[in-house]
């Protein structure tokens, strides 16, 4: 096992999942943001059983909310804007109007929940989806919103992670970025 966090996206039709990304733990900020928008815990698309292990959430309205937080972050006093801006155009250019036909982003992080043998890949899962839900819930109300420093309005962990582990939440790296 690699211990990793794989990001899919896949629509319900097809038979197969588009890969996009991997990375180690922790798991990406920015998967966080784009699964934020309705999550739902699944069964694992790749691992075997039956048990849901996995996070899906809608990849057009996830995708969007990617975009709108990111262009909203450029807005605040952030501690690094050129990483964000690198970060939104890389991104803006691996999901062209090629990718608008999938319906989900997958997030498969069995191997990480193995890295915490004391609790139940289950039960990170719940944990992880909990995060993802309440993050989603904050964003909503800051985009619509748009506090002058969301720093302010927002005190949450994940607020607190951006800012501190800045350079850290920028590296996410899409599959376009490993074969460019």
């Amino acid at each position: 096992m690699a211990n990793r966090a794989y990001f899919y996206a896949y629509r319900d039709d097809a038979d197969e999942l588009l890969f996009l990304s991997e990375s180690w733990h922790p798991i990406p900020f920015w998967f966080k943001v784009a699964l934020s928008v309705s999550p739902e815990m699944i069964s694992s698309q790749i691992f075997e059983g039956e048990e849901p292990v996995a996070i899906q959430g809608p990849f057009t309205q996830g995708l969007n909310r990617l975009f709108e937080f990111g262009e909203y972050l450029m807005t605040q006093t952030v501690p690094d804007s050129d990483l964000l801006q690198d970060f939104l155009e890389r991104t803006r250019h691996y999901f062209g109007p090629e990718q608008i036909n999938n319906h989900f982003f997958l997030l498969e992080a069995a191997e990480i929940y193995d890295l915490i043998p004391e609790e139940t890949p289950e039960d990170q899962n719940e944990q992880l989806l909990f995060e993802i839900q309440r993050m989603g819930v904050e964003l909503a109300k800051i985009l619509a919103d748009k506090p002058e420093d969301m720093r302010k309005m927002v005190a949450s962990p994940w607020v607190k992670y951006l800012w501190n582990n800045w350079e850290e939440a920028m590296d996410v790296r899409w599959l376009i970025d490993e074969t460019a």
